[in-house]
């Protein structure tokens, strides 16, 4: 996403009474027509000085243009979408807790307020405008798919950050942050490589998913296909579908065998679900974490271990921790933002 550039001088330019027009006087609708044109405009990438110093020209003569950009930035930003991508994507909504209408108006108006008080939408500088990266990223709790223009596709699931580059020879996608399933379109010459720090995962056509945990630990699973894993450039071995492959910076690979169901059940957060066979009550608490913040406790060391089961709504953590807490015998106690397990 682009971030504004636009001197602190406009505002009051922009509030002053403007000079007498020379051409009829635009409309409301022109004049939010225009303002979402100059957005998409820096959505495409920093402005040159000639762009900078014409959109300076545009809103200053004019005062209902300030405002008019402001909106217009506002419902940008909120409606999450993805930009400064480049050609190789395309974005589909969140599939979870997409920002209402409701929230999308107030923080246009927000902006608004912004600009008629002098401050923050317009207060960037040139060089933060200039020095915008390719990242995407999720928030808490979301859910979104991205396609890539050469037939690949990439879901990010909650708190997951990404810095793609496409290049004719490689097709590489940092991980920051988080987890992504990848499904690869098959092109021997273009092989597709996943970074996460030390670690990478490379592949030609495939499905797989990478979970970053902490700064050097990864979990990598294949649904379809064969990937090959390496640290600092020592390969550590090749990975098949139905495996799923864990390592960190030091350790020896630890592998393990699913079954078709566990697969799955690995990869239900795309549908905003979480699949818990398997998992201890703690195992779970942090798992709901990751969605959301209403924080689950569990009082007592003796029961974090119990196992449960269960698919569930990944926003849905109260209603978890209270059937969970029915099935192994135990209660749920929910004060404000906390919700405490305990036994009877």
């Amino acid at each position: 996403m682009a971030e504004t550039a636009m001197p602190l001088h406009l505002i009051a330019m922009s509030q002053s009474k403007p000079t007498e027009p020379t051409e009829p006087r635009a409309t409301a609708a022109d004049i939010d027509q225009e303002a979402a044109d100059w957005v998409a405009r820096q959505d495409r990438g920093p402005l040159s000085d000639e762009d900078q110093a014409e959109l300076e020209r545009w809103a200053a003569s004019d005062a209902r243009r300030a405002g008019a950009y402001a909106r217009a930035l506002a419902v940008n930003l909120h409606l999450d979408r993805v930009v400064a991508l480049g050609d190789d994507f395309a974005a589909a909504p969140p599939t979870v807790e997409t920002p209402s209408r409701r929230k999308v108006l107030a923080a246009a108006a927000s902006a608004v307020f912004a600009v008629t008080t002098g401050l923050g939408i317009f207060a960037a500088n040139r060089r933060s405008a200039s020095s915008i990266g390719r990242s995407i990223a999720t928030p808490k709790g979301a859910v979104r798919q991205l396609a890539l223009q050469e037939g690949s596709h990439i879901t990010l699931n909650t708190l997951t950050q990404i810095t793609p580059a496409m290049s004719e020879s490689l097709r590489r996608v940092d991980l920051l942050t988080g987890e992504a399933l990848f499904d690869v379109a098959k092109d021997p010459t273009r092989p597709f490589i996943v970074y996460a720090g030390d670690m990478s995962v490379r592949a030609v056509g495939t499905s797989f998913s990478v979970r970053r945990i902490g700064e050097d630990e990864i979990r990598v699973l294949v649904t379809e296909g064969v990937v090959e894993v390496a640290r600092n450039d020592e390969i550590l071995g090749r990975v098949h579908a139905g495996i799923a492959f864990s390592v960190n910076a030091t350790s020896t690979p630890v592998i393990t065998n699913l079954a078709p169901s566990q697969v799955h059940g690995a990869l239900a957060w795309r549908q905003g679900r979480l699949d818990l066979e398997g998992m201890t009550l703690a195992d779970a608490v942090a798992e709901f974490s990751r969605y959301s913040d209403l924080k689950i406790e569990v009082s007592d060391p003796s029961i974090a271990n119990l196992h449960i089961t269960g698919v569930y709504a990944t926003n849905d953590p109260a209603g978890f921790a209270e059937n969970a807490a029915l099935s192994l015998g135990l209660s749920s106690v929910r004060k404000g933002n906390v919700v405490t397990i305990s036994r009877n």
